[in-house]
């Protein structure tokens, strides 16, 4: 099987518009990617998330339930690269940081600003084209001032202890920007920040060994791959663990498969949150775009993106 033919053919055609950028170096302005990118609004994933989709004007209403609510169909169609062009984005969209938008500047569902909130919307506007809006401008400078100390971020503003790996998406927001626009420091200090915890590793939780997607406000190893490397760092030794692991996952075939749809979480790693995790999974609706346990073509894109920007383009796309 070549992996890099079927994520390039027009099965699906949010991957092949993704894979043409990432695999075959095409604009995201060229006619191919356009046209898979226009054809993903009909059919596929794009279109199945799609389908149903409005915007609301109330907090609750955005967001519950879980993962079926117009916040987090959002953020899973950024994911996939769909056009945001499309009336009912740009209206769900347009609900989502008038709605959960704060007086500091940050974004938040409840009252105040979150941390994963606000980068994820951030990330999902930028990548449906709203770089230059004056809410999202003031919702990066709020990612930069919330910075711990080590580089990290943390979810918990009044835990002491620093950033957390799972805290990624202030780097994911600094990643979808044009490097020209990326807050230097922050960056560089995000990087290094999980470099020096091996892109968590380290750390016993199991869901992070796990390949997913949607993402939604998730980490994993292939998060913390992705990003990094989205970011420049492709030659450092401290990816080493990462990349063994990611393929080790690689399949006979050359493809990857989904370990498991989110929500991914090890109640016994954390007893004491076992009966609210259980009643939390009993309320949730998945976004299943692709059955864990047999090759994914989003697993296989994302993990080849990965590998061709660590092996300059070779190893990638073997």
């Amino acid at each position: 099987m070549d992996a890099r033919v079927w994520v390039l053919d027009d099965v699906e055609p949010s991957v092949r518009a993704q894979a043409l950028v990432a695999l075959r170096g095409r604009s995201p302005d060229d006619p191919e990617v356009r046209a898979a990118r226009s054809a993903s609004l009909e059919r596929g994933c794009v279109a199945d998330v799609l389908d149903g989709l409005a915007a609301h004007r109330d907090r609750a209403a955005l967001w519950e339930p879980k993962y079926a609510a117009p916040y987090h169909r959002l953020l899973a169609l950024s994911e996939m690269g769909a056009p945001g062009t499309d009336p009912r984005i740009h209206a769900t969209l347009e609900a989502c940081l008038d709605t959960f938008r704060e007086p500091d500047g940050g974004f938040g569902h409840r009252k105040g600003s979150h941390l994963c909130v606000t980068g994820n919307l951030v990330r999902a506007a930028v990548a449906f084209g709203r770089l230059d809006d004056p809410r999202v401008a003031r919702a990066i400078e709020w990612l930069v001032s919330a910075q711990r100390p080590d580089g990290g971020w943390n979810c918990f503003p009044e835990d002491p202890s620093g950033g957390t790996p799972d805290s990624w998406e202030p780097l994911a927001a600094f990643a979808a920007l044009p490097p020209r626009r990326r807050p230097r420091e922050a960056v560089e200090r995000g990087v290094e920040f999980f470099l020096k915890r091996r892109l968590g590793l380290d750390d016993p939780y199991t869901p992070w060994r796990r390949i997913h997607f949607p993402h939604h406000y998730y980490y994993d190893f292939l998060v913390g791959l992705d990003l990094v490397t989205t970011l420049g760092a492709t030659g450092d030794e401290r990816l080493a663990p990462a990349l063994e692991l990611l393929r080790s996952k690689r399949g006979p075939d050359g493809r990857w498969a989904l370990d498991i749809t989110h929500p991914d979480v090890d109640p016994e790693g954390d007893p004491p949150y076992k009966p609210v995790i259980e009643e939390f999974l009993a309320k949730v609706r998945r976004i299943e775009v692709e059955p864990p346990g047999v090759p994914s073509r989003w697993a296989t894109l994302l993990a080849m993106r990965v590998l061709a920007r660590v092996g300059g383009g070779r190893e990638g796309t073997e």
